[in-house]
């Protein structure tokens, strides 16, 4: 039975082509379903901010005359709206194909490294999981990130333990492990991952070290590791464990039972199931201790961890059962708990709400964590229709300025991540993005406004607390709002005519 799933038959191979086709293509219905039609958030701004420049300048260059890291997922998706047009399909087309390759390439992974029933599994919630469809859709790198990631971890696998081919293994490892850092910072804690991991395998299953002498190592690098991060610029201590468990454990709850079933069950995969934990705690840890910003997207990549265990903690239950009938009822009852209570979508849906907490249940806890997504989109379609030439535009995110309207405007001085160095998003009196004029206090604010006419525009984010609340103030009361659009608690934007 066993050798089954590992290496199926002549017969169960076509079965298992057309299951997966059918996956890939319900999986592309609902990664590209009206995927124009949502408005864009910050960050995406920020992207498509870099792809303009690229098409202007030939490079992702900013405004500033300060480059803009983002090779991979930029670049080519320049190269697509050249092809295509400007356009949010365009600009988001990447991350959707990205997103919609990762569930064949973690089928296959899942498969070699466990078996079939878990890549089976795997795929089924990866194809339908609520937030892998939601960051499929936004023009960000998370869902690039996430498919060179795990490619990279499958080829140290092989190059590991595998005798055959070990020269490709490790070539193909450093290529993922390139491409990966070149998408997002977080890849360079790869290198540091498969130097842990190696010394973990000699100790506890290889048993070429001893445990004193193998921890003595761990110690020495955790020291080092730590005195480094110590040294990088902005890097301190923190306490943001609890934001990060409280979103997993809300957000993955029915994985996590089957977690604990793997681990402690006695079944032929318990190196794998050290290695992905491994390689989650590698990421947990640092986002936890080492920055004071929480965001639950630089844990999207690691995130599907929590799916495979869960699905080889689901398998080993399933092993346990004499009847098919219970079996075949077990796996029919998690995907009826999955579809209705645990994130999987059977609809697809126009507009997916990012990763946040919830600000009505959080107790004594100071602030909570949210992705913003105004309808800037709505708010700059109403500016063109109401705009005269000599308008002038004050917005808290000017890069939309430029976006909707080919201008950088004006910037109402305030830093993009709630710190107090305000100065860390400007450079020679500009905004850092795309050259914005700078409305540094309240007096400036009155000067510019007092002989001019036009529109200012902020969102809830730039309102607690990181827009002064003397500016806030005097907008509200002598200026008229013409435009104001909820989506959601934390996602609100309103424009005044001045």
């Amino acid at each position: 039975m066993q050798s089954n799933l590992s290496t199926p038959s002549l017969i169960v191979r076509p079965l298992i082509l057309l299951v997966l086709t059918i996956l890939l293509i319900i999986g592309g219905i609902f990664r590209f379903y009206n995927v124009g039609d949502q408005s864009y958030w910050m960050d995406e701004g920020y992207t498509i901010n870099a792809v303009l420049a690229i098409q202007e300048k030939g490079a992702s260059i900013l405004d500033s005359g300060l480059p803009y890291s983002c090779p991979i997922y930029c670049y080519p998706t320049s190269w697509i709206a050249n092809k295509f047009g400007n356009s949010a399909e365009s600009y988001r087309f990447l991350a959707g194909a990205a997103g919609l390759i990762f569930i064949g390439v973690l089928f296959f992974v899942t498969r070699k490294l466990f078996d079939l029933r878990v890549a089976l599994f795997t795929s089924v919630v990866l194809t339908f999981s609520y937030w892998q469809i939601a960051w499929s859709r936004q023009a960000r790198w998370y869902t690039l990130f996430a498919l060179f990631f795990w490619l990279a971890l499958y080829f140290f696998h092989r190059a590991l333990y595998v005798k055959e081919k070990k020269g490709w293994y490790v070539a193909l490892t450093v290529f993922f492990t390139i491409l990966s850092i070149l998408t997002h910072g977080l890849g360079y804690v790869l290198p540091v991952i498969f130097m842990g991991w190696i010394i973990v395998d000699q100790i506890f299953f290889r048993k070429r070290l001893t445990e004193k002498k193998g921890l003595g190592i761990i110690a020495i690098m955790a020291v080092f590791g730590a005195v480094i991060l110590s040294l990088v610029p902005g890097v301190s201590f923190h306490y943001e464990l609890p934001y990060y468990v409280s979103f997993y454990l809300r957000s993955y709850w029915l994985f996590i039972p089957f977690i604990l079933i793997a681990f402690f069950n006695e079944g032929p995969h318990k190196r794998e199931i050290w290695f992905f934990l491994i390689v989650f705690v590698a990421y947990l840890i640092p986002l936890s201790f080492f920055t004071n910003i929480v965001h639950y997207r630089y844990l999207f990549h690691v995130a599907p961890v929590l799916i495979v265990l869960g699905a080889v903690g689901a398998v080993a239950i399933h092993d346990h059962m004499k009847h098919s009938y219970a079996k075949i009822t077990y796996w029919l009852l998690l995907l009826v708990v999955f579809f209705s209570f645990a994130g999987g979508v059977i609809i697809p849906h126009t507009d997916y709400f990012l990763e946040s907490d919830n600000p009505e249940a959080l107790g004594d806890r100071p602030s909570y964590s949210y992705t913003p997504q105004p309808d800037w989109n709505g708010a700059y379609d109403f500016i063109k229709t109401q705009k005269v030439a000599s308008d002038l535009i004050i917005s808290t995110q000017p890069q939309f300025n430029k976006i909707f309207l080919g201008e950088p405007g004006y910037w109402i001085k305030y830093n993009y991540l709630g710190f107090d160095d305000k100065d860390e998003f400007s450079k020679n009196n500009r905004e850092y993005y795309v050259g914005a004029e700078i409305i540094n206090n309240l007096v400036e604010l009155k000067s510019i406004t007092a002989s001019n006419n036009g529109f200012i525009v902020y969102d809830y984010m730039a309102s607690q607390g990181r827009i002064s609340e003397d500016i806030l103030n005097y907008i509200n009361t002598n200026f008229t709002l013409v435009y104001q659009e909820k989506t959601n608690s934390y996602s609100e934007i309103w424009v005044y005519d001045f």
